[in-house]
């Protein structure tokens, strides 16, 4: 059974200033199974970001519905961790208090709190770190709180938005292999959306491709290379053959949006 289900789901956003309405999504349907890593690749203003923050429960679709586990989506809820490009962690709290604050606002018990923050710093590096404000850490340490924030509530699905895309490539990097170790022993349900073709092949084990706005998934492509993945992958044959198949796909999207 797919853990969550995408049915003909489309946002049209109203015209500012009495203008023409926008459709930033096209009905679109897609089904993800659980434990599955899909990234969703596509040119700007293709619709990857509303989509997430519709399946988030931060944006209303106009159309459609989506099911996880079964249940409608119709809010946010602690079943979807989100995390953002932008570190959105709350500068007043350390970082201890930041990854807790979900569980907190659960009123768990703090005892309990204590260990699950505990488990999640040292799954993400940041032993050492917990008393740290967020603005004395780096752009990677303070995206890693985010990620340990999202995955303490213990979410059926993570949803990523470009979470590595403010950060250097190496950071970059080192952040996707720390992604995917965490995945590999958690066994999350993950949605991911990025700009970066290499980054959207290493991750994922199925890349959907999405149409130039209006937006639409036009390819879905299984990313059938073994895990668990070393960083070496990436100058392989078989990952040089998803990249140029991949660039194709996104250049003729990007080519439509240009014209338009």
């Amino acid at each position: 059974m797919s853990k969550l289900v995408v049915e003909s789901l489309s946002r049209v956003f109203p015209g500012v200033h009495g203008g023409a309405p926008v459709t930033a999504l096209q009905p679109t349907s897609l089904s993800v199974g659980d434990n599955d890593f899909v990234t969703i690749l596509g040119p700007s203003g293709c619709g990857k970001s509303t989509l997430l923050r519709m399946i988030a429960g931060l944006d209303r679709p106009t159309s459609g519905t989506i099911l996880l586990d079964g249940r409608k989506v119709s809010g946010p809820g602690p079943d979807r961790g989100m995390v953002f490009q932008s570190y959105t962690l709350f500068p007043w709290l350390t970082i201890a208090e930041n990854i807790a604050f979900g569980l907190t606002e659960k009123g768990m018990a703090a005892a309990e709190t204590r260990e699950i923050v505990a488990a999640y710093i040292d799954k993400v590096g940041l032993r050492g770190f917990e008393k740290h404000y967020p603005k004395q850490l780096s752009g990677g340490m303070q995206q890693r709180t985010a990620i340990a924030r999202a995955l303490a509530n213990d979410p059926a699905v993570l949803l990523l938005d470009e979470p590595f895309g403010a950060l250097d490539n190496q950071t970059r990097a080192l952040m996707q292999e720390l992604l995917l170790g965490i995945w590999e022993r958690e066994k999350k349900t993950v949605l991911f959306v990025t700009h970066d073709i290499e980054e959207a092949i290493f991750i994922a084990s199925r890349c959907l491709v999405m149409s130039a706005r209006p937006g639409r998934i036009k390819a879905d492509i299984a990313i059938d290379l073994p895990y668990p993945r070393h960083y070496t992958l990436k100058t392989s044959p078989e990952f040089s053959d998803f990249k140029a198949r991949l660039t194709e796909e996104i250049r003729a999207e990007a080519v439509l949006a240009a014209a338009h």
